[in-house]
C-alpha cells in the first residue's frame, strides 16, 4: 500500500466535506473493498485511519463517522462484527484514542434510526463476546456508551 498518515487525513476531509448522498456510496465502494483485501492490508488501512485521528477536526470526522456507521449498518451482521473485531484489536492498542473517538462515536449512533443502531449494538455486542481483551474495551467506556449499549457497568 501506499497510503500515508496524510493521505489518509486528506481522505477523511474530502469525504467528510462531500454531500452525504455522495459521501454514502464512496464509502460502501470502500468497504467493499475492504472485505476483499487479505488481512494485513485490512490491519494497515484501520491502522492509517486511526493514526489520522488526532490530526482531523472532531466536527469533520463526526460527519464521516456517521454516515459510515449507516452504510455498515447496511452490511450482514458476520462483516460488520468482522470489522469491528479489527477496529477494537487496533483501538485497544492505542488506550489515548479511546476518549477522543467516545463522544463523536456516540452523537453518530444516537443520531442514526433505531434499526441501524439496533444492529450496531449488537454486532458491538457480539464482537464483546469474541476477544479476549473485552474487559479493557468495556472499563474505557463512558456512562453514555454503557447506556447506548444497554450494559451496565
Amino acid at each position: 500500500m501506499s497510503a500515508t498518515p496524510q493521505t489518509t487525513e486528506n481522505v477523511i476531509e474530502i469525504l467528510a466535506n462531500l454531500q452525504v448522498f455522495l459521501r454514502k456510496p464512496i464509502i460502501k465502494n470502500k468497504l467493499l473493498d475492504f472485505y476483499k483485501l487479505e488481512k494485513d492490508d485490512q490491519i494497515e488501512i484501520i491502522n492509517l485511519v486511526l493514526e489520522s485521528i488526532p490530526n482531523v477536526d472532531v466536527s469533520t470526522f463526526q460527519e464521516l463517522i456517521t454516515s459510515w456507521f449507516e452504510v455498515l449498518s447496511k452490511f450482514d451482521n458476520k462483516k460488520i462484527t468482522y470489522i469491528m473485531q479489527i477496529y477494537l484489536e487496533e483501538i485497544v492498542k492505542r488506550s489515548d484514542l479511546i476518549s477522543k473517538l467516545i463522544p463523536p462515536v456516540n452523537k453518530a449512533i444516537k443520531n442514526m434510526k433505531e434499526d441501524e443502531k439496533e444492529i450496531l449494538r449488537i454486532c458491538f455486542l457480539e464482537t464483546l463476546f469474541t476477544i479476549n481483551f473485552r474487559k479493557e474495551i468495556i472499563k474505557n467506556l463512558d456512562i453514555s456508551s454503557l447506556d447506548l449499549l444497554k450494559i451496565a457497568k
